[in-house]
């Protein structure tokens, strides 16, 4: 049996074929399309396996009723993000029906052969315990965005740079993904998992009885293995702003799921806003956890940049107090382990209020280290470099939540003009001309991932900016932090956005894909 699909609909896809885990949030328009394509498109998109086949007709009824039921609720814009709670009513008969399968196979990679392979796999004779889904990729060339991806799911993106092959998993929950190569040699073993338990007595003419969940979890734990994804791995944090109460109540949840987290990557960044205000008590709050993830990292300090809270009260008043000497607010930094060069940007040092600025010298001084490093060791232009700021690069504008916000909003101003960085173009260019095409950073408790083409002087280079929210939840923002993997030989960044809210646990509410770069075009 197999499903084809749009892409974009791929984290819906993995949500009703699967029993172990919450609805994701969606946007209404994707929610809707993804209905559209069921019931009116069931006969091209599904499958079926010889003696299945009204199959396609059923699925086509269920998608109906969702629709019809969406169609009929309030209205919404086309981008209005529907609730996880809303997108599990809605989709609660269909994911019944999804289900039931004992094992779900997703073809991921832009690959005519691997979808020839996935398509010959739908028609095998498994007797509906194999459900096959095949993804359609129409999307430009952009970085692939998902709210609140589905665990499964999670795990074919998250193995982005070993695209072509297929992700499986079971009901349970079990999962797996396994590159293109070596995919005929599964055959086999599929065959004789799905053989040894079928029962032929309890078939009925299309619609099968589904009695065999958890058969193939055992296989799908040993591919798990036997097939991992190797990458270079950050774990970026930002605003932490100890001193304030936020922080103090944020921190034992925090220290607990980085206690495991940190082990798992190869550096720890954080991209300012450290203290509240520039106070010797809150800056010795910050050395003693700083001083904790250097023991879970091995004796390896994160690497820590200033940002306008550090050097000014509040973030917006006066000059940088002499806590700051004692950070490295500027510079460059090489990293063994994960092959990369670290420059940082101290782009709070002349900015106004809350707003950031980096200074001509800066830059050339900053440069100069850049530079010197790369003359005296040749095989540092091999590393990948990463821009550490704590302002963000591309402007935004937010839903004004806060008290100041609806203020500001009322008054018909922007916040962004307090908060932007100014002349950010001499950012974009100077990362166009050093290769920067990276960088980090945090300012507005936000999580964020974007690339832009950056063109100068007759060259383009894709720019990527991640921010990151606020690690210990200032302003009751969600405790946030961001784990980003880097793979060297297809250059591309898998970057997954965790936050916990009123002490939840935390959960994977984001994860973006970066398209493979094409580097620096042009004279």
């Amino acid at each position: 049996m197999g499903a084809r699909f749009e892409l974009r609909h791929a984290n819906l896809m993995a949500y009703v074929t699967s029993r172990s885990y919450g609805a994701p949030r969606s946007q209404h328009h994707d929610l809707r399309d993804f209905l559209l394509a069921l019931r009116y498109q069931a006969t091209e998109f599904l499958i079926p396996e010889p003696g299945f086949e009204p199959w396609p007709e059923y699925v086509s009824d269920i998608a109906g009723r969702a629709l019809k039921e969406l169609e009929e609720g309030q209205r919404l814009e086309k981008n209005a993000i529907i609730s996880g709670g809303a997108v599990e009513r809605l989709l609660e008969e269909l994911r019944t029906e999804l289900s039931k399968y004992s094992l779900f196979a997703l073809a991921i990679g832009k690959s005519a052969q691997i979808r020839r392979v996935a398509e010959e796999i739908a028609r095998e004779p498994l007797y509906g315990q194999l459900l096959v889904l095949i993804p359609d990729y129409r999307e430009k060339n952009s970085n692939f965005e998902v709210l609140d991806p589905i665990p499964a799911f999670s795990v074919a993106l998250h193995a982005a740079s070993d695209w072509p092959g297929m992700a499986f998993w079971t009901p349970n929950g079990t999962s797996a993904f396994v590159p293109m190569g070596a995919l005929e040699g599964l055959g086999p073993e599929l065959r004789q998992a799905s053989e040894e338990r079928i029962d032929h007595s309890r078939r009925r003419s299309w619609f099968p009885e589904f009695g065999w969940v958890g058969t193939f979890d055992p296989l799908i734990k040993s591919w798990s293995e036997r097939y991992k994804t190797k990458t270079r791995r950050l774990l970026h944090l930002s605003d932490l702003h100890f001193g304030t109460t936020h922080a103090t109540e944020n921190q034992p949840l925090l220290d607990a799921e980085l206690s495991e987290v940190v082990r798992s990557v190869q550096r720890v960044v954080i991209t300012g806003d450290l203290l509240d205000s520039p106070k010797p008590d809150y800056f010795q709050r910050f050395i003693a956890f700083k001083g904790a993830l250097t023991r879970l990292s091995g004796g390896k300090e994160p690497i820590s940049i200033t940002g306008n809270h550090d050097q000014r009260w509040r973030g917006i008043l006066g000059e940088k107090y002499r806590q700051v000497v004692n950070l490295k607010s500027s510079g460059v930094e090489l990293d063994e382990d994960t092959e990369m060069v670290f420059i940082m940007l101290n782009s709070s040092v002349k900015g106004s209020f809350a707003r950031g600025c980096i200074t001509s010298s800066q830059f050339k001084r900053v440069a100069s280290d850049f530079r010197s490093l790369t003359a005296a060791r040749s095989d540092v232009k091999r590393f990948l470099p990463v821009v550490l700021v704590h302002h963000h690069p591309f402007s935004f504008d937010l839903p004004p939540d806060t008290f100041l916000q609806r203020v500001l909003s009322w008054l018909g101003l922007r916040e962004e003009t307090l908060l932007e960085l100014k002349d950010a173009d001499d950012l974009h260019r100077w990362c166009l001309d050093w290769g920067f095409p990276t960088i980090l950073h945090g300012h507005k408790h936000k999580r964020r991932y974007i690339s832009k083409p950056i063109t100068h002087d007759g060259r383009t280079m894709e720019l990527t900016a991640i921010g990151c929210g606020s690690s210990l939840g200032a302003e009751g923002s969600p405790v946030s932090y961001n784990l980003l993997e880097w793979n060297s030989d297809r250059e591309l960044w898998v970057a997954s956005f965790f936050e916990s809210i009123n002490g939840g646990a935390f959960r994977e509410v984001g994860l973006s894909v970066s398209p493979e770069r094409s580097g620096i075009s042009g004279q």
